[in-house]
């Protein structure tokens, strides 16, 4: 066998082996990031039927909201609601809950600590709508939601 045809055939490998690792990075898209604010009155009744083992948030509609997000494929979903505590004491209670729900309006995951900072993180399959619930039920007024849709 003659040089020539080995060097060409050492040159063809190498090129396609340094451009497979650079188009298999390109085909994963970036994350999805994005965050709203919230302005909700606080709603305590949810305090009181948790007790009895009823999910979701209360009773006055100005105490919560509800965000549409379309998750584009498979790939983990992490949400976080934050509302600040304006005392500076950890030990008093400013209370918000969050969900997220599937399309049915099921609960797919929540988090509904006795604070004002939740957290979701969530592994989904395949693209589907999902609604973000936030519930003021002791807190201030503000909050933010905050979400990245990282694919996987």
């Amino acid at each position: 066998m003659s040089r020539r045809p080995v060097v060409a055939l050492a040159l063809i490998t190498a090129a396609a082996v340094s451009v497979v690792p650079a188009q298999a990075a390109a085909k994963r898209p970036k994350p999805i990031k994005g965050s709203y604010a919230l302005t909700l009155l606080p709603d305590p009744t949810p305090n009181a039927t948790n007790t009895i083992g009823k999910s979701g948030c209360g009773v006055i509609p100005q105490s919560q909201n509800k965000h549409p997000f379309t998750v584009p494929a498979a790939g983990t979903l992490h949400v976080i609601l934050d509302s600040p505590n304006p005392t500076g004491n950890a030990t008093v209670s400013t209370d918000w809950d969050l969900y997220v729900l599937d399309a049915d309006g099921a609960i797919l995951d929540s988090s509904t600590g006795g604070t004002s900072h939740e957290e979701t993180s969530d592994k989904l399959k395949k693209k589907q709508a999902v609604t973000f619930w936030a519930c003021n039920l002791a807190g201030e007024p503000n909050g933010t939601v905050s979400y990245t849709f990282t694919f996987a």
